[in-house]
């Protein structure tokens, strides 16, 4: 907010005061012809209003003092009411409603004046244009030649003064133009019904959810918010990103403390927007190509778990993993590079499970001590967790650094899977609460037949007998304990079964093993 002129206002008080005296002496002691010349020179009057006669002309000079006198008192209050409206007093609001009184009062006293003075010679419009030519002079002349000043404050900082703390009807008119008044909160509440992070805050944090949502949609800057708690902001903004992946345009934001005599008042919110205007509308159109493009195979009138499949299949199949991918932090590498890393594709799974009317949010957290993310979805009933990412072989292989291990090109132990098996390698942050994900309804594994609760190797050889069938290259085998795993294994492998269930004269067999996972692969040749 501007500063105003306020710190030369007493020198103009006095030029005003001071002019007048000069035109009242001058006039009283017979020199008005001088002072009406001076104004007729400056265009300050209309020469066709003087009259010849000294008593007429002395009368009129009075009237002219008079009113030019009250002009600058005018002016000098006017000014003065305008200063107190940008420089912000401790109370804003009040400071607010004293303001409108005094502009309504020294318009009264404007219109008084002119009805006083009505056929006077005294051009007001004139006079307060002298006045900002002697403001420039008296500006100049102390070398305060900027008349308004910008105060920033970094957001670590201190917080900014009063000056810089917008009015109650600045910021109601933003917040207008963005459909998050308090009026429209309770139906921002309920579009946003369902989603995970969303329905884990309280009536205050859903609040500021829909406000820091219409701000971020809107790519609007220094919106005041309902938060004095800048914890509570960074926390609120991560629910937000956690439940729209469409949001690929914001990489973090900044806020500003609005502070009054040391006293946080108000925060307000700013993303961090990382494309113009034009180039997230270009952005957008690729990403609405390639979704569409997708969804035109999905399976039609499919459970979820179908609709999950294809997905999952379908981003692994048309995205490698590249650490050095552009743009690998949000939707915009999967959908228009086909390069990304784990966010990219948490995010463009989300979005496209979204779409498929299937819930899903972001989850973060921790493999091997590296950051992470991978999803939680809501699929048929039930909770369960897909990582998409470790789901692509290259990113395994590059993870790892093991290019030798013979890996399927999709790897299917985290399409579906519970909080147990995904804590074997996963670690969850805490910053959002997660469910227990405990149903194997929707396991890859159990879907697909090849998961075994009891050491059934009847069961295994017709498993074999399916893949051969569908020309799978491998079969795949999840044991449900580490007993039936070492059970299943020492048959096939110790006791040589597996020879009896392959095709041909093989006397070798080539097989991956995840015994953390209880997970084994045999190739097929």
């Amino acid at each position: 907010m501007d500063k105003s002129r306020c710190v030369i206002k007493n020198l103009i008080r006095k030029a005003s005061a001071f002019l007048a005296l000069i035109l009242m002496m001058t006039t009283l002691t017979g020199c008005g012809d001088a002072i009406i010349k001076y104004l007729q020179d400056n265009s300050l009057v209309e020469p066709d209003k003087y009259k010849d006669k000294k008593d007429e002309q002395a009368q009129e000079a009075q009237a002219e003092t008079e009113s030019f006198s009250d002009a600058m008192e005018e002016a000098s209050d006017t000014q003065a009411s305008e200063d107190s409206q940008q420089t912000t007093s401790p109370d804003l609001e009040t400071d607010s409603q004293q303001t409108g009184s005094e502009n309504e009062e020294a318009g009264d006293e404007s219109q008084n004046s002119e009805a006083a003075s009505e056929g006077s010679t005294l051009d007001i419009d004139k006079v307060n244009q002298s006045i900002d030519d002697l403001i420039s002079r008296l500006e100049e002349e102390t070398g305060r030649t900027n008349r308004s000043e910008k105060i920033e404050e970094p957001a670590e900082g201190k917080g900014q003064d009063a000056t810089t703390y917008y009015s109650d009807t600045y910021q109601n008119a933003q917040r207008a133009s963005l459909g998050i008044l308090d009026s429209d909160i309770d139906n921002l509440k309920a579009s946003q019904a369902g989603n995970y992070a969303f329905e884990h805050l309280t009536d205050e944090g859903q609040t500021l959810y829909c406000e820091l949502l219409a701000i971020m949609q809107h790519c609007a800057q220094d919106v005041v918010i309902s938060t004095l708690d800048e914890e509570t902001l960074d926390v609120v903004c991560n629910f937000v990103l956690a439940d729209h992946p469409e949001i690929f345009y914001m990489d973090g934001y900044t806020f500003t403390r609005y502070t009054i005599g040391g006293t946080l008042k108000k925060l307000s919110f700013t993303g961090n927007y990382i494309y113009s205007a034009e180039e997230i509308a270009q952005r957008q159109a690729k990403i609405d190509e390639y979704s569409n493009k997708c969804l035109a195979g999905a399976p039609a009138g499919g459970d979820d778990y179908s609709k999950v499949k294809y997905v999952y299949d379908y981003l692994i199949t048309n995205t490698e993993y590249d650490s050095s991918a552009p743009d690998n932090q949000n939707i915009c590498s999967v959908f228009i590079n086909g390069r990304s890393v784990c966010q990219g594709y948490a995010k463009a799974t989300q979005y496209l499970l979204n779409k498929l009317s299937v819930p899903a949010t972001l989850v973060t957290g921790k493999v091997n001590g590296v950051w992470h993310a991978w999803n939680l979805i809501y699929a048929d009933g039930e909770y369960t967790y897909v990582d998409t990412t470790w789901g692509d072989s290259s990113y395994q292989k590059i993870e790892s650094g093991d290019n030798s291990q013979k890996m399927p090109l999709i790897n299917y132990t985290y399409l579906c899977c519970t909080t147990q098996d995904i804590k074997k390698t996963h670690v969850i942050s805490e910053t959002l609460p997660m469910p227990e994900c405990t149903s194997m309804k929707n396991n890859y594994y159990v879907r697909e037949g090849e998961y075994f609760t009891e050491c059934d190797m009847n069961a295994v050889g017709e498993l074999f007998s399916r893949r051969y069938a569908d020309g799978s290259n491998n079969v795949t085998i999840k044991c449900s304990t580490a007993p039936v795993y070492s059970d299943i294994k020492s048959n096939l492998f110790d006791g040589q079964q597996v020879f009896g269930f392959m095709d041909g004269s093989n006397n070798t067999v080539s097989y991956t093993t995840f015994d953390d996972q209880y997970i084994l692969i045999i190739w097929l040749y």
